[in-house]
């Protein structure tokens, strides 16, 4: 075969081999000079599902200095093979489903690296190694499913309020709802919480919600251009909001879900922040979407001061 010049992206699967999305070639088995070629190119992108992959055949790509996905789903690594990721200075997905031999030992290896999303479901992953992961400083999200986790392990990395793992089958929705809420009590500044205040901040947010959910009813049948959309948005934004407009989000951008933003919204916790402003926790009861209002007092009553969704940890967004 004759190999490109350059290649951004390889995924192999089933015996064939695709670079950058679209030249394809027959490659049955990826032996060290194949590693070694696509090693050589500048990937961003590297993923390998199905083959016996080792320890040793990963060796050409340590220290590869672009890539930032790299995937061996259902091969034969163990934990030797963190410490090839570790020398990858832009690595930021990891996906090794169902590599049986991983236990999650090695994982100390990877606590200088700035790693977000790792699988390891269908893996050896146990307690210990799980604990390992809370020490990744940006790690976010980890699939746990189908390995030997405990839930005493997952409780134990619960001091850690950055990292969200992912798990379906492993535990209960009751059990991972329990977790969160340990993360969020962890995380939690020692002020006590003025329960009237927070009964007084909801009370103004199901307002708010019950008020945004009509205005975006009323802009389905509308439109953007009705004369009224804005003026109206701008009401409940006086009424509810302490923020300062910004650029790109409402009500200076006008942009509305037909399902309502806000409409399947239920309270799970409050956090005190001062005396003048708390924390209202929300999820969105159908997709599991978690958000935190910051509440604001404002003379005799509460207002919305921002609000931030559970990403990649907790990050600013609009209203």
């Amino acid at each position: 075969m004759e190999w490109p010049k350059q290649s951004r992206t390889a995924d192999w699967e089933n015996g064939v081999l695709i670079l950058d999305g679209e030249k394809k070639f027959g490659i049955p088995e990826l032996t060290t000079e194949i590693m070694e070629r696509l090693a050589g190119y500048t990937l961003v992108g590297f993923h390998v599902k199905g083959y016996p992959v080792t320890d040793e055949l990963l060796a050409p790509f340590a220290g590869h200095k672009s890539m930032v996905n790299f995937g061996v789903e259902d091969g034969a690594l163990t934990d030797a093979c963190f410490a090839v990721f570790s020398a990858m200075p832009k690595l930021r997905i990891l996906l090794l489903t169902g590599n049986a031999g991983i236990d999650g030992s090695g994982l100390s290896a990877l606590q200088s690296c700035k790693l977000d999303l790792l699988t390891l479901d269908h893996t050896g992953l146990d307690d210990a190694g799980l604990l390992q992961t809370a020490s990744i400083p940006k790690l976010s999200h980890i699939w746990i499913d189908h390995t030997a986790v405990t839930y005493d392990g997952l409780l134990a990395i619960a001091d850690n309020n950055y990292i969200e793992p992912v798990a379906h089958v492993q535990f209960t929705k009751e059990q991972m709802e329990h977790f969160s809420q340990l993360q969020r009590e962890k995380a939690k500044k020692t002020v006590q919480l003025d329960e009237q205040a927070a009964s007084e901040c909801r009370s103004v947010l199901s307002a708010f919600f019950a008020e945004m959910t009509e205005w975006e009813q009323y802009m389905v049948q509308a439109g953007f251009d009705d004369a009224e959309a804005m003026p109206r948005l701008l009401a409940i934004w006086k009424k509810y909001v302490s923020e300062k407009p910004r650029m790109g989000y409402r009500p200076l951008g006008l942009s509305y879900s037909a399902q309502g933003t806000y409409n399947g919204e239920e309270f799970l916790d409050a956090e005190q922040i001062t005396r003048n402003k708390l924390y209202i926790y929300t999820r969105e009861k159908n997709t599991g979407f978690d958000r935190r209002f910051l509440m604001k007092r404002v003379g005799e009553g509460w207002m919305i001061d921002a609000v931030q969704e559970r990403l990649d940890g907790w990050q600013r967004t609009g209203l």
